[in-house]
């Protein structure tokens, strides 16, 4: 027989059976679906997912194709996920073959987005997007996506702030190669005295700076004491974020033989227990400049002394006009936020560069315009980026003058190399032209590398000339004396990259 159930104990049961189903509809609600995508930090009500990608190395292209969508999109973003990035190219190529390159930062943040980005009206079917960029020093590999807003949709609000990205455990937010630790500390109370020996180390140091980690510090006093018993205090910032370093502190000439390092310190309100690293940077005679200076004229140089500085290099003094301009920075990384050029005639002249200058990098070799080229004076507004020191700025100037003599050859074309890594390009050449029995490149703007040169004439196989594998800014090759005396060539190709430090150098094939 069945049990019988009776209506007094079927009343009894019913309030645990709905206690029962709320916690299994309430818990079914907390768990995200299998499968489905998150919604970003963002408000992306409304903006259309055109793809994404995974940053795989160092320096990575991508491209998403985005003509299997129906309908035109008036506006694109990109929001960078799972580390920090650094974009180094960003093209919209739209249905009919025609570009557009907008401008965005270089550097971004993880959880970051770029601002809504306009496309033309005339030109708002998209083809394909073309996308080089490179995770940064210390992070893992940033996640891309790209979104799109279609023609008539309704205006989205605007986006939230995104949250500060947190400092990756146990790696440092600056480039310590080069740097020998000198001893850490951790901040224990709130009024904390701290000294860190440094005489087992052999060899004297001529520059120091001091990192915060895993919270805001106060610094209170600095004091280093020489092995002669004299002593200096360095005039510091008072409070540094988690994160930060100092300046890079240059020590006194003939006193670089530390004994020992006296820090008062002690931890903000509302942290935890901050930790101090001191690190030396050893004494070594002067190190040459990364890329060769002969031939340039060093103009001035700077030392960037704030979070915003404005700077002026008065150039008039020198004779002569200039050619070409470049700027080199030692030191710490920078961001420059203007650069002017003011010549004795006419208004400013502002020159296209990149905002953000790694340490020891250098701009591309800049043409300047017209044919009055003696210059007044230089501006720069810049500022040092945070975690680093005080960057210095040099400008070094190129008088005019001829590379060679070009008396006698024709150019047949000229390239420009477009990455640090393998690139290639070729030169057609026309018909019309006559036949050639001898060939020199020159390389201008920066150094190169030229890995292979391949001539390919008009009947017969192709030529191989031997090259130098390195070549100077400025320089040419020996005269290259083609086979057979005089052939008819149809076009010139070149493997080749540029060099670590430099620009974006430019090959001028001449043929005679």
């Amino acid at each position: 027989m069945r049990p019988c159930v009776s209506f007094a104990a079927m009343r009894r049961m019913i309030p645990l059976i709905a206690m029962f189903l709320a916690a299994s509809v309430g818990s079914a609600l907390a768990q995200p679906s299998a499968g489905r995508p998150q919604r970003p930090a963002w408000d992306s009500r409304g903006w259309v997912q055109l793809g994404e990608r995974t940053v795989n190395g160092r320096v990575d292209r991508d491209r998403i194709e985005v003509g299997k969508y129906d309908g035109k999109f008036s506006k694109v973003t990109m929001v960078v996920e799972n580390s920090d990035l650094e974009l180094i190219d960003f093209k919209i190529v739209f249905g009919d073959r025609t570009e557009y390159h907008p401008k965005v930062s270089q550097v971004f943040r993880e959880g970051q987005r770029t601002r809504e980005i306009d496309l033309p009206p005339s030109e708002a079917v998209i083809r394909f997007i073309d996308i080089q960029y490179k995770n940064l020093p210390g992070g893992g590999d940033a996640r891309v996506q790209v979104w799109g807003w279609r023609i008539g949709g309704v205006v989205p609000p605007p986006p939230p702030p995104p949250p500060p990205a947190a400092p990756t455990p146990g790696k440092h937010s600056w480039d310590t190669r080069g740097w020998a630790l000198l001893g850490s500390r951790q901040v224990n109370g709130r009024f904390d005295h701290d000294r860190i020996e440094v005489s087992k180390y052999e060899g004297d140091f001529a520059k120091l700076t001091m990192a915060v980690e895993d919270s805001d510090l106060e610094l209170i006093d600095f004091r280093i004491e020489f092995d002669d018993r004299t002593e200096f205090r360095p005039r510091l910032s008072h409070f540094f974020r988690e994160g930060q370093r100092t300046r890079v502190i240059d020590l006194p000439p003939g006193k670089r033989a530390i004994h020992f390092i006296d820090i008062n310190y002690k931890n903000t309100r509302g942290g935890g227990p901050a930790s101090v690293e001191v690190w030396g940077l050893r004494s070594a005679p002067p190190a040459p400049p990364a890329w060769d200076s002969k031939g340039w004229t060093k103009l001035g140089e700077r030392t960037v002394d704030g979070k915003f500085d404005h700077d002026r290099i008065p150039v008039g003094r020198y004779e002569g006009r200039f050619s070409k301009l470049t700027l080199v920075v030692e030191n710490s990384d920078l961001e420059l936020i203007d650069f002017s050029v003011q010549f004795t005639r006419g208004g400013p002249w502002h020159p296209e560069l990149q905002h953000y200058f790694k340490e020891g990098q250098r701009t591309r070799a800049i043409d300047l315009p017209g044919d009055d080229r003696t210059i007044r004076y230089v501006d720069f507004k810049y500022r040092n980026l945070p975690g680093g020191g005080r960057a210095k700025l040099a400008v070094y100037g190129m008088r005019e003058a001829p590379v060679w003599d070009s008396k006698g050859w024709i150019m047949l074309g000229e390239q420009r190399v477009d990455s640090n890594r393998e690139d290639t390009d070729k030169i057609q050449v026309s018909s019309e032209n006559p036949k050639f029995s001898k060939l020199m490149l020159v390389v201008l703007d920066s150094d190169l590398e030229m890995i292979d040169v391949s001539i390919q004439f008009a009947h017969g196989d192709p030529f191989h000339p031997e090259v130098n594998a390195f070549f100077r800014e400025s320089s040419r090759a020996k005269v290259i004396e083609l086979p057979n005396y005089r052939r008819v060539i149809k076009w010139i190709e070149f493997k080749y990259r540029n060099l670590p430090g430099g620009g974006r150098a430019r090959v001028q094939v001449w043929a005679k």
